[in-house]
């Protein structure tokens, strides 16, 4: 189903605002991006209002009546989530989980819909730059044996050490990564 992006910033404006404003956020000074990039990088992220904290929901989500969704943002240095010597920069992380709003049981998230919040989260100018992985997390077994899909979609961004994004480096363990927009 198609979500749209101004569906998601009308009805979500203020906690989007909230979850962008804490993971640049140089307080306590080891946190978000503070600890792999330069101020003056953080200062222009801040200026441009890319701002967000590590956890947002849940909320409702804009496809599924019967579903919130549950995102988790997070900035880790290349170096050590890439375990490449002489790595620098970072790599921002951006997880979305489902749940069925009163069952409470884990659902797929809609591929659309995640890219339309990662649009919302991160803006359009930085949108080109993400790569999604896919579903790689959540329940892989249900009762006795029978399986179950993982469900819990994840995206990268990747920022040099100056704080402008660039492609997936050539050698790393995310798993085959795929730009979540398609250039012509």
């Amino acid at each position: 189903m198609y979500a749209d992006i101004r569906t998601v910033l009308r009805k979500h404006e203020e906690e989007l605002r909230l979850f962008r404003r804490s993971l640049f956020s140089t307080e306590p000074a080891d946190s978000g991006l503070a600890s792999v990039l330069p101020e003056a990088v953080l200062e222009q992220l801040r200026s441009e209002g890319r701002v967000m904290p590590r956890r947002f929901g849940p909320v409702r989500s804009v496809t599924d009546q019967h579903a919130v969704l549950s995102v988790v943002g997070d900035v880790t240095d290349q170096a050590m989530l890439l375990e490449g010597s002489g790595r620098e920069g970072a790599v921002l992380t951006l997880s979305f989980a489902s749940h069925h709003k009163k069952l409470r049981t884990r659902l797929p998230v809609d591929l659309e819909e995640a890219k339309a919040w990662v649009e919302a989260i991160v803006g359009p100018g930085w949108l080109p730059h993400f790569y999604s992985a896919g579903a790689l997390s959540g329940t892989a077994k249900g009762g006795a044996s029978t399986p179950r899909p993982l469900t819990t979609q994840y995206f990268y961004l990747f920022l040099g050490a100056d704080g402008v994004p660039h492609a997936e480096p050539e050698a790393h363990r995310l798993g085959v990564l795929t730009p979540l927009v398609q250039t012509p």
